[in-house]
């Protein structure tokens, strides 16, 4: 049986009274993209922290690709690249400086392996350029790219998109996820923007005050909250509360002259058609809105902040 490329067993920390991450158990298989979602404060930034050992759990155990961080360290994070919050560099060296001297640290990283990475990330021609002139967006390029280094198996990146337009966004992630599909790599990332993880992740964990409340396939966890059906309407639109008088209707939102968003109970769009035609409307569209990850976070944590 294959290990999984991150197992996280009843890891707990905690800080004087404050619970950060509370009896939290996760398997990430290899070869996917996983996402690592959760507000503010939930504790996704300690957990990737515990990874490689910047902060030292309380309790639990972590494991890479069945290797004990505890009682292997080396091992365990041999395969491991790690990019956690803003990546810090020498400023006043080019990218490519930085990334040789990284490339020393790791060893079995040759010149052509550096110039493959910065053309990967974007960055071939800057980098001679001196980092202190990179923009956020640039500096989060090449600590991508710094995470790469030696070829790694597991890849953990918190907010790797951070500062970057959405051209910038789509290049990294699409060359993320190109690595997953052609070389197995497996992407253990933590994303305030939720759609990034519902476009590229196959898996996704949340997170709330430390502990797990949900966990599966992204689309498996969506498929059960798909009761939102956009309906577009030929002539006359029904009055949203005409509508909300079947208790089989919960909520009726307008969003153009000819459209309504229709949230149901239980029944399906096929229902839905019935019902209106019954009632004499006529029908042009009816598709079903599948959940946003935002809206499906929102609905099992209860939490507002990032709304």
């Amino acid at each position: 049986m294959t290990a999984p490329a991150l197992a996280l067993e009843d890891l707990c920390k905690r800080f004087g009274r404050i619970h950060a991450v509370e009896h939290l158990s996760l398997e990430v298989p290899p070869g996917q993209m996983a996402g690592f979602l959760g507000p503010n404060g939930a504790g996704k930034s300690t957990t990737l922290y515990m990874i490689p050992r910047l902060v030292h759990p309380s309790g639990g155990r972590i494991c890479i690709f069945g290797a004990d961080l505890r009682r292997d360290f080396r091992q365990a994070l041999r395969s491991v690249g790690v990019m956690v919050e803003a990546p810090a560099f020498y400023e006043y060296l080019s990218a490519r400086k930085n990334l040789q001297l990284a490339a020393r640290v790791l060893g079995g990283v040759g010149s052509r392996d550096i110039d493959e990475t910065l053309e990967r990330i974007g960055l071939a021609d800057r980098q001679y350029d001196k980092v202190r002139t990179y923009s956020q967006g640039m500096k989060q390029r090449l600590g991508i790219g710094r995470a790469l280094l030696g070829r790694p198996r597991l890849l953990v990146l918190d907010e790797p998109t951070n500062g970057m337009d959405p051209e910038g966004t789509r290049e990294i992630l699409g060359f993320l996820q190109e690595r997953v599909e052609r070389d197995g790599l497996t992407v253990f990332i933590s994303s305030h923007l939720l759609h990034e993880v519902e476009e590229y992740c196959t898996t996704v964990f949340v997170i709330d005050k430390g502990r797990l409340v949900a966990s599966g396939n992204v689309r498996d966890i969506l498929k059960p909250h798909e009761r939102v059906i956009r309906t577009t309407f030929v002539g006359e639109v029904p009055y949203p509360a005409t509508l909300l008088a079947d208790e089989r209707i919960k909520r009726v939102e307008s969003t153009s002259p000819d459209t309504l968003e229709i949230l149901l109970a239980a029944e399906d769009s096929a229902w839905l058609n019935q019902h209106l035609l019954r009632a004499g409307y006529r029908v042009s569209a009816i598709t079903p809105r599948q959940k946003t990850l935002k809206e499906f976070f929102l609905s099992i944590t209860g939490d507002h902040r990032n709304a």
